[in-house]
């Protein structure tokens, strides 16, 4: 895809390029029919050029995910098994459509029943 927006570019450039050697020839001769192709050929220049120019900006993609708890889980006040440490919800890992609590000291899983959850990406031009 990279190779396809630089061959617009450098297409663009090399259009761009023409149209303005045939505006600077129509000076001495036939005015109209010279501009008659120097003019689209400019304007599909900077078409393609900034086509190609604005698809290779980078684009931010955000991933956001909504999970809901089942009535009977209560992360406040859940402890590990193994280290007793505490539980929290930043420790929340979505594996194979999933929903995993994980221990933040011993590493320990353990599965949670949810009612739902949303999986939400945005993806932003920078």
């Amino acid at each position: 895809m990279v190779g396809l927006r630089l061959f617009a570019v450098v297409l663009g450039i090399l259009l761009i390029l023409l149209g303005l050697i045939f505006m600077a020839v129509s000076a001495d001769t036939d005015l109209l029919h010279r501009l008659i192709v120097a003019v689209p050929m400019l304007v599909l220049g900077v078409f393609l050029v900034r086509k190609g120019i604005r698809e290779c900006s980078d684009k931010t993609i955000v991933i956001s995910r909504t999970v809901e708890l089942s009535e009977g889980v209560d992360l406040e006040n859940m402890m590990c098994k193994k280290c007793s440490a505490r539980l929290c919800s930043n420790n929340i890992v979505l594996k194979d459509g999933t929903v995993f609590l994980s221990c933040p000291c011993c590493k320990t899983e353990y599965q949670i029943e949810v009612n739902s959850w949303q999986r939400k990406v945005n993806v932003l031009k920078e």
